[in-house]
């Protein structure tokens, strides 16, 4: 599943107890922009990509370097080894109907090499919200597998739990519109899993992105100056295009 860049790494030795953060593919694309953010940020090495065909197939430049030569991909994997952590960006959503195959796949990889827990970033629409949610903190979490310790420290940090909701049949069911594959990978991951999830609108996502980030940074402690701010990738200059044509007015 994952082409590393280096033939003598290996991964069942050196990935074991970290910490895999990715995104999910939702709606306003907020936790990708977070995860760009952590990769433009932090000291962190690319160790390889993601050759799965689940993933709809992307190549282009460097996002975070404008005089660099390197290609990213659909999915590219990077490392810091001094916190103990992996970063999967997913650049493509997933082939429709593919999802199972995908995180069962990624499931199983990440058993084999050690991976100790995984945190999504993710976003849901906001137009989904129940009463209570509309007001106070737009961030809330949801967790499968997760301790006692793991929860009290994201009460801590502010979110609250994302309330179940009742469906059709007034059973109880996690309601995640606009997450992407999120759900899923709850059901199917057998490890530790907590999701950071912002309700947004679709439009400019720039300010989802960073409070995804910095509540990130608060519980994990990743970056290591706390004061330091977010270096924001070049690549974002071009997020809405250019100006609209004279012509047109």
């Amino acid at each position: 599943m994952i082409i590393y860049q280096n033939p003598s790494f290996r991964p069942e030795h050196e990935l074991k107890n970290y910490t895999l953060i990715m995104p999910s593919v939702s709606v306003g694309n907020a936790g990708q922009l977070a995860v760009d953010l952590l990769l433009a940020t932090l000291e962190v090495e690319k160790i390889g990509l993601v050759h799965h065909l689940s993933l709809l197939p992307l190549v282009g430049g460097d996002p975070y370097d404008p005089s660099s030569t390197q290609v990213v991909t659909a999915a590219d994997l990077h490392l810091n080894r001094e916190k103990k952590f992996a970063i999967l960006q997913l650049r493509t959503p997933l082939i429709k109907g593919e999802s199972k195959t995908f995180l069962t796949d990624l499931n199983r990889w990440m058993k084999d090499v050690g991976i100790s827990n995984v945190v999504v970033l993710a976003s849901c629409h906001s137009y989904e919200r129940l009463d209570n949610q509309i007001t106070g903190l737009q961030l809330h979490y949801v967790t499968a597998n997760v301790s006692s310790k793991t929860t009290e420290e994201l009460k801590d940090i502010g979110p609250k739990e994302l309330e179940l909701r009742e469906d059709d049949r007034g059973d109880k069911q996690r309601i995640l519109p606009g997450a992407g594959f999120l759900k899923h990978l709850l059901e199917i991951c057998d490890l530790p899993v907590v999701a950071l999830i912002k309700f947004v609108h679709e439009g400019d996502n720039i300010p989802d992105a960073f409070m995804l980030a910095d509540y990130l940074n608060v519980w994990k402690k990743l970056k290591k100056n706390r004061d330091e701010s977010w270096k924001v990738p070049f690549s974002w200059q071009n997020m809405f295009g250019g100006p609209a044509p004279l012509g047109i007015y």
